[in-house]
């Protein structure tokens, strides 16, 4: 018996929902969906863990409906370098004046090179420059109260460090809100959300890949699947 004449049968853990489906209409990996029934998210089983289901359901077992797996970690959990201990030198050209900005002071070289940690859900790994910071704060991505590691040191509340509390200052005084930005490229417009960590993810952080006959966006960072984020007109 091929996939398309295989049928599913499963049960929703919230409502006790009994249905079926297709097999060849499976992902070939987890993922999540609303319960036809109560429109609560579950789990779903890849299409190899529910072919074995169907196998045990027809030799004879009488098994009743499984109830929907728990989510397993990302197979590839994503990585990224230690940040370094010390500033990458700089050029061994005579320093030049930086132009005045939205500080009013200018920014020096040990600021700009500075890598920035957040330690808050759906930052894990990420490393930012004070362009991103600014980035992130400006869209309300980052908030006052939020704990920053700069280069591996003890972690401080961002309003708590110089270059950062300027921008805040900025984002008071100022009387338009940008769009949600992409978490990684901080220089995009955030189109969608990761439905595990709440993370903004632009087009590229959200690939969609097709299953069966179906198209589905997935998460780059963790696998799982993504929802469409309403975003304001005003441009960054």
């Amino acid at each position: 018996m091929n996939d398309s004449e295989s049928r599913y049968a499963f049960s929703c853990p919230s409502c006790a929902g009994s249905f079926s489906i297709s097999l060849d209409k499976i992902p070939p990996v987890q993922a999540r969906f609303s319960c036809p029934k109560c429109g609560k998210a579950m789990d779903f089983p890849s299409r190899d863990e529910a072919r074995v289901y169907i196998s045990l359901q027809s030799a004879g077992e009488n098994a009743p409906a499984p109830a929907m797996p728990e989510p397993r970690p990302p197979s590839r959990p994503v990585e990224r370098p230690p940040a370094p201990s010390a500033p990458k030198p700089v050029s061994p050209r005579p320093p030049v004046p930086m132009p005045a900005t939205e500080t009013g002071t200018g920014d020096s070289t040990a600021t700009s090179q500075k890598e920035y940690r957040v330690e808050k859900k759906g930052f894990e790994n990420d490393v930012y420059d004070r362009r991103a910071m600014r980035n992130l704060i400006r869209s309300s991505g980052l908030i006052e109260n939020d704990m920053i590691v700069i280069d591996g040191q003890p972690a401080r509340r961002a309003v708590d460090l110089p270059e950062l509390k300027s921008l805040f200052d900025l984002k008071k005084g100022s009387r338009l809100q940008p769009p949600t930005v992409c978490r990684k490229h901080t220089d995009r417009v955030a189109h969608y959300v990761c439905s595990n960590t709440d993370r903004p993810l632009c087009e590229e952080c959200a690939e969609e890949k097709k299953f069966g006959g179906a198209s589905v966006r997935v998460c780059e960072h963790c696998g799982g699947t993504v929802t469409e984020l309403a975003v304001a007109e005003e441009e960054i």
